[in-house]
């Protein structure tokens, strides 16, 4: 009995070091993403949009576009996971100028929220 309990447990610590625990969101391509053995050997995607240069994706989930680039400021609308923006420009500070395509509006929203290519 103890040694289907130790299998057991040794295999779950084993899937956990091979996919990870962390469910914290992270830019596609950061060290964080890759999971183990699966996520250095499995095939690469296939139709993959290309990076284009002012063309960014929004890398964490419901991050709000800003009216000015300050934590404080007024939130024109939330961007979804994955969105596609356009970058217009360096803002202050930690904030970038982008426009949603989507809806044709600009605000700012953190650098640190956007990734080169598609997240996932």
């Amino acid at each position: 009995m103890f040694r289907l309990i130790a299998l057991a447990l040794t295999s779950t610590f084993l899937l956990l070091a091979f996919f990870g625990t962390s469910s914290e969101q992270a830019p596609a391509g950061h060290p964080i993403r890759v999971m183990g053995v699966m996520g250095t050997l499995g095939p690469k995607a296939e139709g993959a949009e290309p990076a284009v240069p002012g063309n960014r994706y929004v890398s964490r989930h419901h991050q709000p576009l800003k009216a000015a680039p300050d934590p404080a400021a007024h939130v024109l609308h939330i961007l979804p996971y994955g969105a596609r923006v356009e970058l217009i420009g360096a803002g202050e500070g930690s904030f970038v100028l982008v426009r949603d395509p989507a809806v044709g509006e600009a605000g700012f929203i953190p650098a640190d929220s956007l990734s080169d290519r598609f997240p996932g």
